[in-house]
């Protein structure tokens, strides 16, 4: 049990969330008028990129974030390896380096092969953006995501973890856990924090839902789009224990992003969801519930 004040105060705080994130998945189930907005509303627009440039988008961002990180360790690696915290110091710097290739890869090398391939070709005709939404729509919709998420996520977890016990695969937890958990530095972990909380929820989302996501919903429809784009951000991970918890919440963060055709939903969404996770992995709360 929980004997430090602010290991209490989190418990209580964590209580609360699943309380109200129970009420508001039970409205959203019960609730007509709720299952019509969030279930039967497609507000993503259109999305006119084809199969080819799709991979070719694809493998740009995995092939820079891989570049740029490989060009982070060889130039920061002898620096990481005397820190105290090189676990964590290892985490923030080969992140910050992949994440930054992928930006790359999107924003610059992509749309400059795609114009060099399209020259002499019929130009593609812009997509009208829809009316962009209100940050205090987008924020409400965001923390009604992870509230809704939190409590179905719980059983979810829970017969997973008993299901690879029952097949004798592992079920640790992802090795970035035991980093927080271990990190000291507070200059490292707030390092931690931003990657794991900014830029690692912007990344995906961009990936997952704004880009795969969004490319199958409309050449696939909702049911193959939520299953691909949901086992392939929890494969992302690499972990046996968070894949089918992960790729549930995919699949939750894919409804709200076309309940809302905004993509910031999902990325602040994400980001609470680690955060939350996050602080209740500092203040050492899962080793007194043990």
């Amino acid at each position: 049990m929980p004997t430090e004040p602010a290991q209490l105060a989190i418990a209580l705080f964590e209580i609360c969330l699943l309380l109200s994130g129970a009420g508001l998945g039970l409205w959203l189930v019960f609730s007509p008028v709720a299952r019509a907005r969030w279930l039967s509303t497609n507000a993503l627009p259109a999305n006119p990129v084809a199969l080819p440039d799709f991979i070719l988008m694809a493998v740009l961002i995995f092939l820079s974030g891989f570049g740029f990180q490989a060009a982070a360790q060889l130039w920061l690696g002898p620096v990481i390896a005397r820190s105290a915290d090189q676990q964590g110091l290892a985490l923030f710097a080969y992140s910050v380096a992949n994440y930054t290739g992928a930006f790359v890869a999107w924003r610059l090398l992509f749309p400059s092969l795609r114009r060099t391939w399209l020259i002499g070709s019929e130009p593609v005709p812009p997509v009208p953006s829809p009316p962009a939404l209100p940050w205090d729509r987008v924020m409400r919709h965001a923390a009604g995501t992870l509230l809704v998420a939190l409590p179905a996520l719980i059983p979810v977890s829970l017969g997973w973890t008993a299901l690879l016990e029952t097949v004798n695969l592992p079920h640790t937890p992802q090795d970035v856990i035991a980093i927080f958990t271990n990190t000291r530095s507070p200059f490292v972990i707030a390092g931690m924090l931003l990657v794991a909380c900014v830029l690692a929820p912007i990344y995906e989302e961009l990936l997952f839902r704004a880009g795969l996501y969004r490319f199958c919903r409309h050449r696939l429809g909702r049911g193959w789009a939520l299953v691909i784009s949901g086992v392939c951000f929890g494969a992302l991970h690499g972990n046996w224990a968070g894949f089918l918890p992960l790729a549930m919440l995919g699949m939750g963060l894919a409804l709200a992003y076309e309940a809302t055709g905004s993509i910031r939903v999902p990325i602040i969404a994400h980001g609470l969801f680690n955060l939350n996770t996050v602080l209740i992995l500092l203040s050492g709360l899962p080793h007194t519930m043990r």
